[in-house]
């Protein structure tokens, strides 16, 4: 008898079709659990992490909360509080001492920011009672040989708050390893401090695997469960085809006829779908632009706000002066004149402000020829105030003699987006001295570098930047469509390219167009 013979064809289809599903069924069940294990021991990895921040950002939260208080029932008056030390040393003994973590307060009296033996006395230390009112070394090490009191007193003396990991003496004896938030509190001359012990963080994370573990053991079981009774299914579904295989066969002319039927019916209708799905992209694109519209005309009001508030002050302080002269009869009418003419002056640059902003939204209809940097000073002169109240330095370095045949006030609103967006990474970034360049040059192409030296894009998310409703800012602060319609803008529009660099000294946008 012939294995392979025509006899024998739909119980070889079978056997082979058996072979395959048990297979897949066995390296497919091998796998799943290898990857269930792997994402388990991730997530435990990033639970403890992000439970290790949080932990971070509690203990820093209770020390301002404190702080806050403090100043807070005072009224922030320095000699008060100096004069209520005893007061307020009593009050923070009072608070709760979580014993169950060992999370408490303790407090030191600074007496040598340099460091050395005795550079502070403990106050407080509900834990360590047997060091309150003793002098403390800064070049005391803990049982791993680490000088964490020089670590942090070298951080206050920075930038006046530290966070350090340290072994340290638990109330039951035990050395463990321990997190503690110092902040300097100068009114008191003061370090107070807050700490939680890793172990205590570690029971947390052990009560998640304990239930993740049992969850996916519990998954694991249910879906090999579930392979292998689909796989039983496809088994016995593999032998009725065995048997059925001829007819099949027979049938297949038939079956390609169907087919072929079904395929020309959807050819008739493919064009009608491909135009209700163009017709559909653009009405979202509409959509889109018009909430970019939106969102930069609220852009604006907030520029305007900060163009105005200069003037704003300044007429203030003009009319206060104006009724102080009046009350003291020194009022003349060189002096009203004057101070009228100042006045005028304001209201003027506050009318040109608003002519400025309307000629900004001003839609283009027809391109046009101008020079780029006549553009980018248009953004930058709007922008100027808001940069400057964040101390932000503007960089300019521009070829004068660029020009281009395009839409002006399209081209200023992704310029304008872009700058804006630079603000609020440096912001989000606190950089110490932050700055925005913005190059203007020409080679092969025309470019317009925009780079500020913020902390930069993440690799992970930088393909994503240009999608529609992507943001990294918080719901209330971003709605995600800035970039991408800037790049429908110089893309589509304009017939240029707009492209992202990134990396951790900064990030550059870059506007080209061809020569």
């Amino acid at each position: 008898m012939k294995i392979f013979g025509y006899k024998n064809i739909s119980n070889l289809i079978m056997s082979t079709i058996i072979i395959i599903i048990l297979s897949n069924t066995f390296f497919i069940s091998l796998f799943y659990y290898y990857n269930q294990r792997v994402s388990l021991e991730n997530t435990l990895t990033q639970l403890k992490h992000e439970n290790i921040t949080l932990q971070k950002h509690n203990l820093k939260n209770d020390i301002q909360s404190l702080v806050t208080m403090i100043n807070y029932k005072y009224n922030n008056d320095i000699k008060l509080i100096q004069k209520e030390e005893k007061s307020i040393k009593k009050w923070i003994k009072m608070l709760p001492f979580d014993i169950e973590k060992n999370s408490y307060i303790f407090v030191y009296s600074l007496i040598n920011k340099n460091g050395g033996d005795k550079f502070a006395r403990m106050e407080i230390n509900p834990n360590r009672t047997d060091l309150v009112g003793n002098f403390l070394s800064a070049n005391y090490k803990d049982p791993n040989g680490f000088a964490f009191r020089k670590k942090f007193l070298d951080d206050i003396n920075k930038s006046g708050e530290s966070f350090v990991q340290y072994s340290y003496k638990k109330s039951d004896t035990k050395i463990i390893n321990k997190i503690s938030y110092f902040y300097y509190y100068e009114p008191l001359n003061w370090i107070i401090a807050k700490g939680i012990y890793l172990d205590d963080i570690q029971k947390d994370v052990n009560k998640e695997k304990k239930l993740l573990t049992s969850q996916i053991e519990k998954q694991i079981k249910q879906n090999l469960f579930f392979f292998l009774f689909f796989s039983i299914i496809a088994i016995i579904f593999a032998y009725i085809i065995g048997k059925k295989v001829q007819s099949i066969i027979t049938q297949k002319d038939k079956s390609v006829k169907s087919k072929t039927k079904a395929l020309a019916n959807l050819n008739r209708t493919l064009d009608i779908k491909i135009k209700k799905a163009v017709e559909k992209n653009k009405e979202q694109e509409q959509i889109l632009m018009q909430k970019s519209k939106f969102i930069a005309m609220g852009e604006m009001i907030s520029l305007i706000a900060h163009q105005w508030r200069q003037p704003i002050s300044e007429l203030n302080a003009i009319i206060l002066n104006i009724k102080l002269h009046y009350d003291l009869e020194k009022l003349t009418k060189t002096m009203l004149d004057k101070k009228t003419q100042e006045i005028e002056n304001l209201l003027d640059y506050m009318s040109n402000t608003i002519d400025d902003f309307r000629t900004f939204f001003k839609p283009d209809k027809t391109k046009e020829k101008f020079y780029l940097i006549e553009s980018c000073k248009r953004v930058t002169d709007i922008t100027s105030s808001m940069l400057s109240e964040h101390q932000i330095m503007l960089i300019k370095n521009m070829d004068e003699t660029i020009s281009i045949n395009n839409y002006q006030n399209e081209f200023e609103q992704v310029v304008l987006n872009i700058v804006t967006n630079a603000k609020d990474a440096l912001l989000c970034d606190n950089i110490p001295n932050p700055q925005i360049k913005i190059n203007l040059y020409k080679t092969d192409k025309i470019y317009l570098k925009i780079c500020d030296n913020a902390h930069g894009i993440s690799p992970k998310i930088i393909d994503k930047i240009f999608e529609p409703y992507f943001t990294t800012k918080e719901e209330s602060d971003g709605t995600g469509i800035g970039l991408y319609m800037s790049k429908l803008i110089i893309e589509q529009n304009m017939g240029g390219e707009l492209s992202v660099q990134s990396s951790k000294s900064g990030t550059c946008f870059i506007i080209s167009f061809e020569v």
